[in-house]
């Protein structure tokens, strides 16, 4: 495979500026919309086979100039200047990941893969697509002895969330690590690669990247506060203070121009921590700490290091990369993989997670048969007289209103989980939207059919309903569909809702109406015309007028006593006074599937969007 070495990262003139927040809505003055200039004019340059350090106290900007370096995260931000790679302008995130890796500083896996298959996952989808299997095996057994993690290659990544323990914080660090480097980026970007860590770990994680700057790669990142050991692995070093530049250079000349500007480095003192201590804004001394790094940060500006890098720059904006041609061509394509290996790996990957977990199956399995049996005994052997039409009428519903609940709860607490990971992988140009979706449609579809199929073949034989075949199968259909569509209406809240809780919290006023609708709470004759429209989004509805129908249709005798002056004669009675109509039959199926399509595309197109405005 071709390396995408030696590529030389430059930026110049970069501004960054962020609205002020607008003034409230009830106050007296008008909004304001002032610019806040949080990185003012800074510049620089990355080469190959080198690391740079960017640091600075808090709020310096560094981490909002990794942020505008990679094309990530800068939400409303104004951002001016420009990113080179190689004198070619970056602005698309598209073009930069094609030749660069981020390695964010949480570390979020699928903790029920093991090592291997994670990074299997990663080559199938990240490689060029014309590279063999085998040679995609290769570059992860390569990876895994470069970073150390071939000892825990067929240890799971672990969940310390459902106890399922796996690799040391150390081993996590370098996975990730490992997954941007497997398809040998030129080109690595690290917030805070040490963050969390002890020093052992961060040592170990800080060589690593040493050795991938051996390779020709050019490594920018992050750190806060190194140890003098660290410290001095570095090659390059960035400060920032108050969103300027306040040194771009080699780790000795840091210390020669401090030195020149009146701040000589102690004996026996870590570097890292004087210069972040000489730059940061003291907040029981502002001002002289403003005047401070002004004067610092002006020094640095009229500097022969300043001219140096401003000249480095320029050269290198001029030079013609002896491998231009075969950058552009890694910028020719966004997705590396076609859609339907896409397709096949995910789903491969969502089995795998799926069958490592059986926690979730065997609660849901439990949950299952209790509740069935329990609702079984309730209505156990119902027959067929005056008061059994009211409690056969209430099971039917149950079987509805269980199916929704259980299934779109379900759906609320687990989905959210993996879109962190998703967005991630979004960003890095892995697979499409609609095939991630289709992934989890098609290996959690089987358990949501089966458990529904269970669930009512229990309740139904236990109460007694219509013992006939073919409207046993009938009502086990419609569950199902019913139990779909609540999964689908449960990811589209999932989709569109910020947060689990606020998915959580909306599901329930969301459901309410739906239910209110149904028919069974309110005669469909009596619908307000104003509120049909909600009548006609119910599944419920449609489930009950179904499930009503089935069961009453044919029935010809009901047992009604002789003194009684109001009773149901029949199965037709039954469905007239719910306001059900039997030449709906057939139609409510297919309004269900209907109904599981509308949310399940609605769910992937709100997906998509929302991956696409991911900053």
């Amino acid at each position: 495979m071709e390396s995408g070495n030696n590529l030389t990262l430059t930026w110049e003139g970069l501004n960054v500026y962020v609205p002020e927040a607008k003034e409230g809505f009830f106050s007296k003055k008008k909004p304001k919309c002032e610019k806040m200039h949080i990185v003012q004019n800074v510049f620089g340059i990355a080469r190959p086979g080198q690391i740079l350090a960017i640091m600075g106290a808090s709020g310096a900007g560094k981490t909002t100039l990794l942020n505008v370096l990679t094309l990530r995260n800068n939400g409303n931000l104004v951002v001016q200047g420009s990113v080179k790679i190689n004198s070619k302008i970056i602005d698309d995130r598209k073009q930069l990941s094609a030749v660069s890796g981020y390695v964010q500083q949480n570390d979020i896996f699928i903790g029920t893969l093991k090592v291997s298959e994670h990074l299997k996952f990663q080559a199938m989808l990240r490689m060029d697509r014309h590279t063999s299997y085998e040679e995609k095996m290769k570059r992860v057994e390569l990876v895994m002895n470069d970073l150390n993690l071939k000892k825990c290659e067929n240890t799971l990544i672990g969940v310390a969330q459902l106890g399922i323990k796996g690799i040391s914080g150390g081993e996590m660090r370098r996975l990730a690590f490992a997954s941007e480097i497997i398809t040998d980026p030129g080109i690595l970007f690290c917030d805070e690669p040490t963050s969390g860590l002890d020093s052992f770990m961060a040592m170990s994680i800080v060589e690593s990247m040493k050795n991938l700057a051996k390779q020709g790669k050019t490594i920018v990142c992050t750190i806060h506060q190194p140890s003098s050991e660290i410290f001095e692995i570095f090659d390059r070093l960035y400060l920032m203070a108050e969103g300027r530049s306040a040194f771009l250079g080699d780790l000795t000349e840091a210390k020669d121009f401090f030195a020149s500007q009146g701040f000589t480095l102690p004996i026996n003192y870590n570097p890292a921590d004087y210069y972040i201590k000489t730059l940061a804004i003291l907040p029981s001394n502002k001002e002289e700490s403003k005047e401070r790094v002004k004067k610092i940060c002006d020094g640095y500006d009229s500097s022969k290091y300043c001219q140096e890098a401003m000249d480095n720059i320029k050269k290198a904006s001029g030079e013609q990369n002896l491998k231009s041609a075969s950058f552009q061509s890694q910028l020719s394509s966004a997705y590396k993989a076609g859609w339907l290996t896409q397709l096949k790996w995910l789903i491969w990957r969502s089995f795998l997670s799926m069958s490592r977990n059986p926690m979730e199956t065997k609660i849901l399995a439990i949950q299952t048969f209790f509740i069935a049996l329990i609702f079984g005994l309730i209505y156990l052997q119902i027959e067929d007289s005056q008061e059994g039409v009211q409690n056969i009428n209430g099971v039917l519903f149950l079987l509805i209103t269980n199916a929704s609940f259980s299934n779109m709860f379900g759906v609320l607490n687990s989905f959210p989980a993996e879109l962190p990971i998703f967005y991630r992988d979004h960003q890095n140009s892995m697979y499409r939207t609609v095939n991630y979706y289709l992934s989890k449609l098609i290996t959690e579809l089987p358990k949501f059919i089966i458990f529904p199929a269970i669930f009512v073949s229990i309740v139904y034989w236990m109460a007694g309903l219509n013992n006939d075949g073919l409207k046993f199968a009938l009502c086990v259909l419609a569950i199902i569909l019913v139990a779909n569509s609540a999964v689908s209406f449960g990811s589209f809240i999932s989709a569109a809702a910020p947060s689990v809780n606020a998915a959580l919290a909306l599901s329930a006023p969301l459901l309410v109406p739906l239910m209110i609708f149904s028919g069974f709470f309110l005669n469909n004759e009596t619908v307000p015309s104003y509120f049909i429209w909600i009548k006609y989004l119910s599944w419920l509805n449609y489930a009950n007028e179904i499930l009503i129908v089935n069961q009453w249709d044919g029935v010809k005798d009901i047992n009604c006593p002789a003194n009684s002056t109001r009773c149901f004669r029949t199965g037709d009675d039954v469905i007239d006074a719910l306001g059900m109509k039997k030449d709906n039959f057939f139609l409510d199926f297919i309004l269900l599937g209907c109904i599981i399509l509308a949310f399940r595309v609605l769910a992937c197109s709100i997906l998509s969007l929302k991956a696409r405005l991911k900053k």
